[in-house]
C-alpha cells in the first residue's frame, strides 16, 4: 500500500475503512466516521437498491466515504466511477480504495464540468483553514487560497459502453455544469439522479439543468432524501 504523507487517521463503520486526514477531523463527515458511523445511510442505501446491473457515478469522492458500501453492492462486472480535484482529499480517498481492495472503483483526480478546461478550486478560506468536504470551484474572486484543477465531462470521463444506473452528485454548487457535461449519460441510460440540494430554489434550477440536457418533462423532482433532491426519467 502507498501510505499517505500526509498526517492520518484510518476511522471504520460497518462498511469498511476510510482514510481521514487529520486536518479534516472537524469536519462532519470525517466525524461521523470516526465515531463508527455512516454518513447519509438512506441515500446510500437507495444507492444501492437501485444499482442492479448498472455502474454508478458518485462524486465528488471527499474521502471516498461512500465507496466501500457502493463497491460492495455492484454486480459482478459494474463500477464505480467517482472523481476528486483536490489533492488531499483525492490522496485519501485512493488509500480508501486500498484499504478496502475495492477493484471496480474508477476514481479520477480531476472535477467535472460542462467542457474541458482548467477552473480555479478554493481549498481553504481568508483565514487559511482548510474547506475539506467543502472544497469548490470558484469563478468569481473568492478570498482564500485557490489551486487550477483540471476539468473534464462526466461524457468525457465514463467510457461510452457502460450503462449508468445512478448519478449522485454533491459538488458544492457545481452541480448544473456537471449536468450539461453528461448530456450523453442522461440521453442514453436514464439514470436516477441525486443532487444534494435541500432549498426549493435549488432544486429548481437543477431541474432546469435536467430540462436543458434532456427536454423539459423528461426528469421529475420525486422528493429529498438527508438534504439531497432525488429526480426520476418520467418520459
Amino acid at each position: 500500500m502507498n501510505t499517505p504523507e500526509f498526517d492520518h487517521k484510518i476511522a471504520v463503520n460497518e462498511y469498511g475503512f476510510y482514510c481521514v486526514p487529520d486536518e479534516y477531523l472537524k469536519r462532519e463527515v470525517p466525524k461521523l466516521l470516526m465515531q463508527g458511523k455512516v454518513y447519509e445511510p438512506d441515500t446510500i442505501n437507495l444507492i444501492k437498491r437501485l444499482a442492479g446491473k448498472g455502474d454508478v457515478i458518485a462524486g465528488g469522492a471527499f474521502v471516498g466515504d461512500f465507496f466501500p458500501a457502493i463497491s460492495q453492492a455492484l454486480d459482478n462486472k459494474a463500477q464505480l466511477h467517482s472523481f476528486e480535484p483536490h489533492p488531499t482529499s483525492f490522496e485519501a480517498a485512493s488509500y480508501t480504495v486500498q484499504l478496502n481492495g475495492l477493484k471496480n472503483v474508477k476514481l479520477h483526480p480531476l472535477a467535472i464540468g460542462s467542457e474541458e478546461g482548467n477552473l480555479p478550486l478554493l481549498v481553504a478560506n481568508a483565514k487559511g483553514q482548510s474547506m475539506s468536504a467543502q472544497t469548490k470551484i470558484v469563478l468569481d474572486d473568492h478570498a482564500g487560497t485557490k489551486v487550477n484543477v483540471d476539468v473534464k465531462t462526466l461524457d468525457q470521463i465514463v467510457p461510452k459502453s457502460r450503462k449508468i444506473s445512478v448519478l449522485q452528485l454533491d459538488i458544492e454548487g457545481h452541480e448544473v455544469p456537471a449536468i450539461l457535461g453528461a448530456k450523453r449519460i442522461l440521453n442514453d441510460h436514464a439514470p436516477v439522479v441525486i443532487l444534494e440540494g435541500p432549498r426549493p430554489w435549488k432544486q429548481q434550477t437543477f431541474q432546469d439543468a435536467l430540462d436543458e440536457a434532456c427536454g423539459a418533462g423528461t426528469y421529475r423532482l420525486t422528493g429529498v432524501m438527508e438534504r439531497n433532491a432525488v429526480y426520476l426519467r418520467v418520459s
